[in-house]
């Protein structure tokens, strides 16, 4: 059976709303640990950084919370979660993904795709503070509190659960004009944390649309990534957000992670045959989620690959 959706209410029913003492505050987030009662640096110390390998070969820093910090800022999560957003919104949504996202614009003949240059770190503190002022309508001491829990060195932290939610709340007001925008132009939006999609199954201006939007953006303190503005036209494939949406109105997965799932498996295959899989749990388990994504856009897609990659792990 089908789980079914639980239902979403007005910002306003959230219990964090109007909540203008710390004392409600301290036990609406279960704060066991007193992180509540920390100042802004000492909680700033409950982070540690990493660095993962981006697609294009560079690497991207994150910055995590520790144990304590993580379990508050998840029964925040919790709690805005459960809050009515635009439709148009893909991430930060149960029940949303990429897929969901590439979904909405399959019928479409004309797509715009464009990346915001930089978001999490040009994404800042006082914006995140004024949500919960003017939107939760929260004191300013209870607002300093929670701004403090979900931001470090001035901006959202990447590795936080908050943080895309935290992130489209602190924007909120950008995101709805830039909706408005789309709309001025006859076309279908939809957000995905940064990467904003727009088409239509009639033509459109890209380049007035991105200047609308670029305006739009600048207003805030952003700006668009100039390489990643794609304008695709009526008989193109076309890609959003790891997807492929074919010029038939098919969802398929893009070429570049067909050919990385196929390499790696034939890595795999020969590891397999000289018996050399015992230290690579890690490469099998990355290659493993890939196939499952892949199959969550193609679900009969790589089955033999599949089976491969299930036997390799089961011997490691």
């Amino acid at each position: 059976m089908k789980k079914q959706m639980k239902k979403k209410y007005d910002i306003s029913q959230c219990v964090l709303y109007k909540c203008k003492s710390k004392k409600k505050l301290e036990n609406i987030l279960r704060d066991y640990a007193g992180i509540t009662k920390l100042t802004q640096t000492e909680i700033e110390e409950q982070y540690y950084s990493f660095d993962i390998d981006k697609k294009d070969g560079d690497q991207r820093s994150i910055t995590a919370p520790m144990d304590d910090l993580k379990s508050i800022q998840q029964r925040i999560l919790s709690l805005l979660t459960k809050v009515q957003r635009p439709d148009w919104l893909m991430s930060a949504e149960r029940g949303k993904s990429y897929i969901t996202n590439g979904q909405a614009h399959l019928n479409s003949d004309y797509l715009l795709t464009m990346d915001i240059k930089k978001f999490y770190d040009n994404c800042k503190r006082e914006y995140v503070y004024q949500f919960f002022i003017d939107i939760m309508k929260t004191s300013p001491d209870v607002s300093e509190i929670l701004t403090n829990i979900v931001t470090v060195n001035g901006g959202i932290p990447t590795g936080c659960p908050t943080s895309q939610i935290i992130a489209y709340y602190a924007y909120q007001t950008m995101f709805l004009n830039i909706h408005a925008i789309a709309q001025k132009h006859n076309c279908i939006f939809t957000l995905y944390v940064d990467d904003m999609t727009f088409s239509s199954n009639e033509p459109f201006d890209p380049k007035r649309l991105m200047k609308d939007v670029e305006i739009e953006l600048r207003k805030f303190g952003h700006r668009l990534k100039a390489s990643k503005v794609k304008y695709y036209g009526r008989n193109r494939h076309k890609l959003v957000t790891g997807v492929a949406l074919l010029k038939e109105h098919k969802l398929q997965i893009p070429n570049r992670l067909h050919k990385k799932i196929y390499t790696d498996a034939m890595k795999t295959k020969g590891m397999v045959v000289n018996q050399e899989i015992s230290k690579e749990f890690g490469f099998l388990k990355s290659l493993q989620g890939r196939v499952q994504a892949a199959r969550n856009v193609e679900p009969l897609i790589f089955p033999e690959i599949k089976r491969l990659v299930k036997r390799a792990i089961d011997m490691t």
